[in-house]
């Protein structure tokens, strides 16, 4: 049986005000999740002593694990570790393991290091050290009357490093997993609304869901996420016939299973198999294509580049965009679309040209082209050859998202032999 259960607080006037989105919270949570640690509590405060002392209180009291992010660094503000002293009745000591790593860590960057920058290396004498290889404030783990207390940095990628590196292995070491009888599979869809897979494609799901799981669905602009949870099952065999039944229902929209395998990764992964090359041609989208693809480890091998055509100068000159057509029929259209594809994938001798050209809004529609209007290209050096028409949303930066996820799913859907289109699109060929 599951018998542990976290609080995550969080620490900084930044989270509060708006001026920082509170990632760290949920990436904790998902962590603790995937080990079969609920997260029951989350609560945001103020860089304010008293105020971390009344929260860490409330959480020390109701379980029996509490992370808490923010506060560490050598400024004012920080003001975690002096609230850490005082709740528990500690002192500090210097490690000089950490001043060390403190040391290296400034004059590798040609700076010298301050007095307070030394003071990083001054830690509770109660706890142990969650050792930092990526910045200079350690994180602390309180180990209490059989309730643990671990302090992360509040810098996202610190933090993430010390909790997946440092944080996680402790607990699961601590908590062994016969105690966390938990099951979790993530299954990523793309070419498909909330609505439509819940309602169509998994029709008769509520009915098929025993007690012991929980699914959940997880919309995103680029496609939607089901999560499936079996805790403290007595046996795999309803989980695997239920995530067996929405593996084979999901079909044609199902692209990983892997919660960090994002579109482009999967994209990625496509071309370099089958030894395919791609060019993008961007317009309403800005880079937005070319910056999701590059972020992926080994997109090199199969990603030729990408041209912004944002001015229609740049479609004619850079990608052989007829001017007759651009004055016929405006940028925003089916011709100009086929011929941004045909001309980046020509130019840049790539298997694949796919090219986008919309209206992203807020302003700029017309009634014959409102905003949220999108004109997929795609070219393929093989033949295939046509763009499509989306009406997308209101909102620029999700236009821009969502004109990804489109123009992917249509190379995804070539690569693997999946003949139809999703939403429905208008298509027009040369």
């Amino acid at each position: 049986m599951i018998t542990h259960s976290a609080c995550v607080l969080t620490i900084g006037d930044e989270l509060l005000n708006g001026d920082v989105i509170n990632t760290n919270a949920s990436r904790i949570a998902h962590a603790l999740r995937r080990i079969g640690v609920p997260c029951r509590t989350m609560l945001s405060v103020a860089d304010r002593q008293d105020d971390i002392l009344n929260a860490l209180r409330f959480g020390w009291n109701r379980h029996d694990l509490v992370i808490v992010t923010g506060g560490l660094g050598p400024t004012r503000d920080d003001v975690t570790k002096n609230a850490l002293l005082t709740f528990f009745d500690d002192t500090l000591v210097r490690d000089e393991h950490v001043l060390t790593h403190v040391t290296d860590y400034f004059r590798q960057k040609g700076r010298t290091i301050s007095d307070q920058n030394r003071g990083q290396a001054d830690v509770p004498s109660r706890a142990s050290v969650l050792f930092n290889d990526l910045g200079t404030a350690p994180g602390f783990l309180y180990d209490e009357s059989e309730k643990l207390l671990a302090v992360l940095p509040g810098v996202p990628y610190e933090m993430e490093y010390l909790l997946s590196k440092r944080l996680i292995p402790e607990l699961e070491k601590r908590w062994h997993e016969s105690e966390r009888l938990v099951r979790q599979c993530y299954f990523r869809t793309t070419g498909i609304g909330e609505s439509e897979l819940g309602e169509k494609v998994l029709y008769g799901l509520d009915s098929r869901i025993p007690a012991s799981v929980d699914v959940a669905f997880l919309p995103h602009p680029q496609g939607v996420d089901i999560r499936v949870t079996e805790i403290n099952g007595s046996s795999g065999t309803v989980f695997d016939e239920l995530t067996g039944w929405i593996r084979n229902a999901t079909g044609e929209y199902l692209f990983s299973e892997n919660y960090g395998d994002s579109l482009a990764h999967h994209i990625i992964r496509l071309l370099s198999q089958e030894k395919k090359t791609l060019a993008v041609a961007e317009s309403c989208t800005g880079g937005y294509l070319a910056d999701a693809l590059t972020d992926v480890p080994g997109s090199s091998a199969c990603f030729r580049g990408g041209v912004v055509a944002y001015e229609n100068r740049i479609k004619v000159v850079y990608l052989g965009v007829r001017e007759r057509l651009l004055d016929k029929h405006g940028a925003v259209s089916a011709p100009v679309a086929l011929e941004m594809a045909a001309g980046v994938g020509e130019r840049m001798n790539a298997d694949f040209g796919i090219a986008t050209t919309g209206v992203a809004g807020p302003g700029g529609g017309t009634a014959q082209k409102p905003v949220g209007t999108v004109w997929v290209g795609f070219w393929a050096r093989s033949g295939t050859h046509f763009a499509c028409r989306y009406q997308l949303t209101p909102e620029r930066l999700v236009n821009k998202e969502r004109s990804f996820a489109v123009a992917m799913d249509l190379l995804r859907r070539h690569l693997c032999g999946i003949p139809d289109f999703a939403h429905n699109p208008e298509v027009v060929r040369p």
